[in-house]
């Protein structure tokens, strides 16, 4: 008898209807989490906040890693789920700065909500440096350098693996439109082939 765990690793592995609402919901709760989650969690130094976001990162890069590498061997790469990674990312940095700028203030210069790290934690991924805010104590500034170093490696390498699977259905969606057509023709030409056929014989 399989137990909970068992099901629940069936029902994620199995293919979803509508792939794009679980994206949404995913995302939604990623959000939602993000906000929730208090910061007393990570800890009341600067040691705490840095610790918690290099095991997220870290359990993040691994995932990734695994996806690349299913797109090397060709296998099958779920893009719903390359997206709600990357959303991962995102929550998981600006979790870190919040929670730094909490315990320690100053370290970010004008970043006091939840929202104002989230935005800078996409300018950092975008490399849209606007200036508003912007890192300035030496633990800020070195959690910043790791998400620079963390985007150019693993967000990249996901969001080269994000487009093959993008091109490769749209090529797949492609095939199948032209071999309905082909398919299609051919019909239309066997029935002309049986009037022309039955024509024939009314006239003998």
């Amino acid at each position: 008898m399989s137990g909970p765990w068992q099901r629940f690793r069936a029902w994620a592995r199995r293919p979803p209807r509508h792939p794009w609402i679980r994206v949404g919901v995913s995302v939604v709760g990623v959000l939602v989490a993000y906000y929730a989650v208090p910061v007393e969690l990570s800890g009341g130094r600067a040691i705490g906040p840095a610790a918690v976001t290099v095991l997220g990162v870290a359990v993040i890069a691994w995932v990734l890693v695994g996806q690349v590498r299913r797109s090397l061997l060709e296998q099958e790469v779920r893009l719903p789920f390359l997206v709600t990674m990357v959303m991962l990312v995102v929550a998981v940095f600006a979790f870190g700065y919040y929670a730094l700028e909490t315990v320690r203030p100053g370290e970010m210069v004008q970043l006091e909500t939840r929202t104002d790290a989230l935005y800078f934690t996409l300018q950092v991924m975008t490399t849209v440096g606007l200036g508003d805010v912007h890192a300035a104590g030496q633990t800020a500034r070195a959690l910043v350098s790791m998400q620079m170093a963390f985007d150019i490696v693993f967000v990249a390498a996901g969001g080269s693996v994000l487009v093959g699977a993008v091109r490769e259905q749209m090529t797949g969606a492609r095939r199948t439109g032209a071999s309905a057509d082909h398919g299609d023709g051919g019909g239309a030409r066997m029935t002309g082939k049986q009037a022309t056929t039955a024509a024939e014989q009314e006239d003998s």
